[in-house]
């Protein structure tokens, strides 16, 4: 027997044992009882002190907000005399800060008052304070902000955007150039970060799912991922992220999680089998506290956080096991607390993959197999933007929709009105009206808003 002999042999012997292997493997998990769940590797909790965002700012999960100045509304100062104000001047702020009613929004509050208009496409209202002397105009550093183009052509452009055109069929189709309209996404996307930043605090959100999508960047060789949590009862999608699928990144989508709920609120979490989020939600769910005769801080984990996994087995891209895993919590209370909510009560992540879909198709950098890729992963970023912001306040959502007591008439040949669309933002309470593009795009900021 040569030695070539002996190679083939031990390779096959190898090959063998491998495949008894995995038969032996299959036969235990088909010989499993069908109700019976798997028990997880128990994972060790975080704390603070291991989250970036929380190291760079100080701060603890349920830091309460600093009181400001308290300053004499403007109408107790001036006359009587005079008109009385005539525009409505609530959420916009007065730019000088000199000014003692600097960045107040507050319309029974600040001395603005209207002050004629501007523009030759359309009129553009501008607004003077009467406490220092200066003018501002109401689009002051808004995404229409010195604009020469109308913003109903601007909204027109947007929006098809947020619907899943490419921007270079907006450019075929709409007619301006390309660096105008990437520009106009970026001031867009940029407005409605701020939005968000601004009107999503003090949230009360019952069910979040957790997930992540990959994407490619023309511009960057390594995966990107997109994160978000979405609120079952609502579908609004309190927090965005995008980077790479790392335990930092993890942290980052937490802590902004954290930061927009209520005090005191704590929701269900439901992911897949990641357990990035398992260490970012103990790190971030919880408080300190000390030992009677001890000056070491001990961090702990609210005992009402509630934690499941749905982790997917896939073989050759399709789905052929799924598995029920609780991180944090017992399934019982799980059960019982999703019930509470009007849910069914199983563990799932239906809602979130359901916008998933619906994400890949408002953004075209984000449908599978498409030429349309976005250049950075800033770019990137600022598009998913602008179409949250479009997706809470301005897209009606079909499964939001309130069933009239009485049908309203439409007037003419058009069917009566048996329903009232809203908006994700309307169910989680955040406005009350659905809002048009130019709303979104032209919504006022306060200073303080924007220098944060």
């Amino acid at each position: 027997m040569d030695k070539n002999f002996w190679i083939v042999f031990v390779i096959s012997l190898v090959c063998v044992g491998w495949v008894r292997w995995k038969w032996w493997r299959r036969s235990r998990q088909a010989q499993a009882p069908a109700g019976q769940e798997r028990v997880a590797r128990p994972l060790r909790p975080r704390t603070p002190d291991d989250c970036p965002e929380c190291r760079r700012l100080g701060e603890s999960p349920w830091g309460a907000t600093s009181s400001g100045v308290i300053v004499r509304p403007w109408s107790e100062v001036k006359s009587r005399r005079g008109r009385k104000k005539g525009i409505d001047t609530e959420g916009y702020a007065c730019w000088n800060a000199a000014c003692v009613y600097y960045g107040i929004t507050n319309g029974q509050v600040h001395a603005l008052v209207g002050f004629g208009s501007h523009g030759q496409n359309e009129r553009i209202q501008d607004l003077w304070c009467a406490a220092c002397g200066k003018k501002v105009t109401q689009r002051r550093e808004t995404a229409l902000y010195r604009l020469k183009t109308p913003g109903q052509r601007v909204g027109e452009v947007l929006a098809a955007l947020a619907e899943g055109m490419e921007v270079a069929a907006a450019v075929r189709v709409f007619g301006h150039g390309e660096t105008t309209i990437q520009r106009w996404l970026t001031r867009a996307g940029l407005q409605a970060e701020r939005v968000h930043q601004r009107v999503f605090c003090g949230l009360k959100l019952g069910h979040v799912h957790l997930d992540e999508l990959k994407t490619k960047v023309r511009m960057n060789v390594e995966e990107v991922w997109v994160w978000l949590g979405m609120e079952a009862q609502s579908k609004m999608i309190p927090v965005l992220r995008v980077g790479p699928r790392t335990q930092a990144m993890a942290y980052s989508v937490i802590h902004r999680l954290r930061s927009v709920l209520a005090p005191g609120g704590l929701p269900v979490f439901t992911s897949d089998g990641l357990d990035l989020y398992f260490y970012a939600l103990t790190a971030h769910m919880g408080e300190w506290y000390v030992k009677a005769g001890e000056q070491k801080r001990r961090w702990e984990v609210a005992t009402g956080l509630l934690y499941g996994q749905l982790k997917k087995t896939y073989r050759r891209r399709k789905m052929v096991r799924t598995e029920h895993r609780m991180r944090w919590g017992t399934i019982e209370a799980l059960k019982e607390r999703l019930k509470g909510l009007g849910l069914s009560g199983v563990l799932n992540t239906a809602f979130v993959e359901r916008v998933n879909l619906t994400l890949r198709q408002g953004v075209s950098a984000m449908i599978r197999r498409t030429g349309g890729v976005a250049q950075t992963v800033d770019g990137l970023r600022l598009h998913l933007e602008w179409w949250r912001g479009y997706y809470h306040y301005v897209r009606p959502h079909e499964s939001l929709r309130v069933k009239l007591g009485e049908p309203v008439e439409g007037g003419g040949r058009r069917n009566p009105q048996r329903y009232r669309q809203r908006t994700p933002a309307m169910a989680a309470g955040t406005t009350n009206h659905r809002w048009s593009v130019g709303e979104l795009l032209g919504y006022p900021l306060p200073p303080q808003v924007m220098g944060a």
